[in-house]
């Protein structure tokens, strides 16, 4: 069954071209949106000003005593004479026409739809918009058809005669604004649309140049291959948002530079250690074959020959032992010991080779359970006591010193002797480094020892450091602790 492949996320470019671009023409469009507005509003108000004045003049003329019915309709159409497209239409209580404009015909539909009477005050002012170009109160051919809006009131006046009360309709044209308003809004639409267009290529533009820097960081990352690891990247010369990715770019790059030089260093030391003893086979046996030999000729070759082989298969075994650390396939077994009775039985073997050399071992420390496996942690203490006892001169002392912190049990192995450069310490427990490139393993182990004391200890979840100075050197293993005891003072040997 073949599944469905993720769908490739969009470009950073893209993304933010999007963006960018929605928020800048959704705020071009709500600024054009809202001139449209502030226009149709202002209209509104100066159409609703004129209606008002106009309603006022219409209600003095009708409600002034004095003048007759013929004065008043003179008054009325001269009052309206000064605007262009006004309807007026003045109706009785009945619905009757009192007076009407020209275009007062075209608002008496308006009556009816918004239920005028002669209930309402003279200052009780209605508005009433048309915007419907089919509807009745529009008259005439398609061309003659108007949007009014509308003001109605409603009073009391002497006409024909006597008292009686009136509903008067005034309507202006607002043709003239709408068609205004139609072209403004396609005007700043289509200049909208352009601008948005312009906008999206502006801003694709600004973005591809903003990548830039990013593009050139990418560009010198793919120049860099395994010949030109020492290349870095300058964190100063890129914009601060890329400054974190190169400066961990550049972490990044020290670490395999680190691990490429390790390799290469490593290839080349265990050639050369494994070279050493074949040699040594080889000579032997070609010496032993140049002529006769006594049978105790041949024994001493093979027992020669028997002491490179062991050499040579301590050495296959402790690469081994590193490779299933390297893999994760290192598992210690888990069991509760005392982490002091571990560190004696090391003494205890060491004890004859420390009377050979004229060296003391002492031991101090307290009883302490840790939880892991007491015969790989006996092959770490073995490593480091063997390598103190190589460099410790005649006549000094080896101490080891057992204490208790907080989380952790420490265990210091101490050996006066000449300090190490503070330089080499980081790399002692490389595999296969000397602190004297020039000297030559002769009889001393295989040359990894300290490298298999660091992955044992890292299996149990502990550290392991070294120090030096012109007193000693101090390799310094730190256990986490499940228990601990009063303390004891024990001297293994003293001499």
């Amino acid at each position: 069954m073949r599944t469905k492949s993720a769908r490739r996320p969009f470009s950073l470019a893209l993304r933010l071209t999007f963006f960018i671009s929605l928020s800048t023409i959704l705020a071009f469009f709500a600024f054009t949106w809202f001139m449209v507005y502030s226009v149709e509003n202002h209209f509104a108000e100066q159409d609703v000003s004129d209606l008002q004045q106009m309603s006022s003049a219409m209600h003095r003329i009708l409600q002034s005593p004095a003048d007759a019915d013929e004065k008043k309709i003179s008054k009325m159409k001269g009052s309206i004479a000064s605007y262009r497209n006004v309807a007026v239409l003045l109706l009785d209580p009945r619905g009757e026409v009192l007076f009407s404009s020209v275009q007062g015909a075209a608002l008496r539909p308006a009556v009816n739809a918004a239920g005028f009477g002669t209930h309402r005050r003279a200052q009780d002012v209605f508005l009433w918009t048309v915007n419907d170009p089919a509807s009745p109160m529009h008259s005439g051919s398609d061309m003659d058809r108007e949007t009014y809006r509308i003001i109605a009131s409603s009073g009391t006046a002497t006409y024909q005669g006597k008292q009686q009360d009136y509903v008067m309709l005034i309507g202006l044209s607002i043709n003239f604004h709408l068609h205004y308003l139609d072209g403004l809004k396609k005007n700043l639409f289509a200049i909208a649309a352009a601008i948005s267009l312009l906008i999206v290529i502006l801003i694709r533009i600004a973005v591809r140049e903003g990548h830039l820097p990013l593009r050139n960081v990418s560009d010198a990352i793919k120049n860099i291959t395994s010949e030109n690891l020492d290349v870095r990247l300058d964190p100063s010369r890129v914009p601060v948002e890329l400054e974190q990715l190169v400066s961990s770019f550049n972490h990044m790059l020290g670490k395999m530079e680190d691990v490429f030089t390790r390799q290469a260093n490593f290839s080349a030391d265990i050639a050369h250690e494994i070279r050493t003893p074949i040699t040594n086979l080889v000579t032997q046996t070609e010496i032993a074959l140049s002529q006769q030999r006594t049978q105790k000729e041949l024994e001493d070759v093979l027992y020669s020959s028997l002491e490179e082989y062991s050499r040579m298969t301590r050495m296959v075994s402790d690469m081994l032992f590193l490779a299933q650390a390297d893999n994760n396939q290192l598992v210690p077994d888990r069991v509760m010991f005392d982490l002091r009775v571990e560190v004696m039985k090391v003494f205890e073997f060491f004890e004859a080779w420390a009377e050979e050399c004229n060296i003391t071992l002492r031991f101090s420390g307290i009883p302490c359970l840790i939880e892991g496996d007491p015969q790989m942690l006996r092959r770490a203490i073995n490593n480091l006591l063997s390598n103190a006892l190589r460099y410790t001169p005649e006549g000094k002392t080896v101490t080891a010193s057992m204490i208790e912190k907080e989380r952790d049990v420490e265990l210091m192995i101490e050996n006066p002797g000449k300090p190490i450069p503070e330089e080499h310490l980081p790399r002692l427990f490389d595999r296969f480094y000397r602190v004297d490139p020039s000297r030559q393993r002769k009889g001393e182990g295989s040359g990894i020892g300290l490298a298999i004391v660091k992955s044992i200890v890292a299996a149990h979840h502990g550290k392991v450091r070294v120090e030096s100075d012109a007193v000693s050197t101090r390799f310094i293993l730190s256990m986490p602790k499940t228990g601990n005891t009063s303390t004891v003072m024990g001297v293994i040997q003293e001499k």
